[in-house]
């Protein structure tokens, strides 16, 4: 049963103190990043007691759901056939890059090569984390780091990169109607249904889907307000802020060192291939790269709708790489594990 007490109240407090100064200062994305770096920095320097609620964070992945799905127009759908040929190379080019990272891990550390593949996998954290769990021989602590140092690398230098990088930077504040409030309500169900079916992360998915179904029809759905949407980076915010624990940073130096270099080599690989990506089909730098860099689908999304980015054509890239990574990443690196084992 869901009870709003006082450890999420003084997290909630601690992650809008955060998004105000951000905002003062100016600072990208500042409803994301400052709740993420003030619950953080509270979480790992502090003892007080933290404590966020999944329906939070799920929250935000529906609002995130409904300002993708809103772009998802027929003529944006039709666009997005022109870059399948892109989204096969570039998951080939991180598959080889993941193998290689993986490889260089298990030699510099002490680190067995599976473990190290699970370390390395590019997306699908929750699924990666999961897949750990069952396997008793392996070093859930080092795995969780490595996945979690990845996404809060990416989620909170991405926008520093992207911002004031061209695009288009006007956007179209919508109003608060009982439609508005209906449709995600609706929403907030296709979501529910979408995580029952085990769909990766559905709470934002099922809008996004039932959403493309709406404007398909032709129906006209209300414009997102922009308080709306930072009220949903900052469920997000302190949700991933949440994600480093203070036990997560007892590890060796090497290991906390190569997680690191990991991260910045898939980070680093993203950002040279962007420029070939804007230099073939004519995108500017934020699409480009928040569509090939590898996060969650859920945070490139709403980095996405909240930089302006063509979010169509970035959801497409990511939802691309998850099915590539539960459908192929993940069951080859069980079938490793699995052979190591016997």
């Amino acid at each position: 049963m869901f009870v709003f007490d006082k450890h999420m109240f003084i997290t909630l407090c601690i992650g809008l103190i955060g998004a105000v100064v951000f905002q003062f200062l100016h600072i990208p994305m500042p409803w994301l990043l400052g709740a993420i770096t003030a619950v953080l920095t509270v979480q790992l320097s502090t003892n007080v007691q933290l404590k966020w609620h999944h329906s939070f964070r799920n929250f935000g992945l529906v609002v995130a759901g409904y300002s993708i799905g809103y772009a998802f127009t027929p003529e944006a759908v039709q666009d997005i056939k022109l870059f399948l040929g892109s989204m096969v190379v570039l998951n080939i080019i991180f598959i080889l890059l993941f193998f290689a990272v993986s490889f260089l891990v298990a030699k510099r550390t002490d680190l067995d090569f599976a473990t190290a593949l699970t370390c390395c996998v590019p997306g699908g954290m929750s699924q990666v984390v999961a897949f750990a769990e069952e396997q008793q021989e392996m070093d859930m602590v080092v795995i969780t780091f490595f996945q979690i140092l990845r996404v809060l690398l990416i989620v909170g230098f991405v926008p520093l990169m992207v911002a004031g990088a061209g695009g288009n930077s006007s956007m179209i504040d919508g109003t608060y109607t009982w439609n508005l409030v209906g449709i995600l309500v609706v929403c907030g169900g296709a979501g529910w249904l979408a995580q029952k079916l085990k769909i990766p992360t559905g709470y934002m998915l099922g809008p996004v889907f039932l959403l493309m179904g709406v404007n398909m029809a032709g129906i006209e759905v209300p414009k997102l307000p922009l308080s709306l949407l930072h009220i949903a980076q900052l469920m997000l915010g302190i949700y991933i802020g949440l994600l480093l624990k203070k036990e997560d940073l007892h590890l060796s130096k090497k290991h906390i060192f190569y997680a690191f270099v990991s991260a910045g080599i898939f980070i680093g690989a993203a950002y040279g291939l962007t420029f070939v990506m804007a230099a073939l089909y004519s995108l500017d730098f934020r699409t480009s790269f928040l569509s090939i860099v590898p996060g969650g689908l859920d945070q490139m999304g709403i980095i996405a709708a909240s930089v302006h980015a063509n979010v169509t054509i970035v959801t497409a890239f990511q939802l691309f790489r998850v099915l590539v990574v539960s459908i192929f990443l993940v069951p080859v690196v069980k079938i490793f594990v699995k052979k190591v084992k016997t």
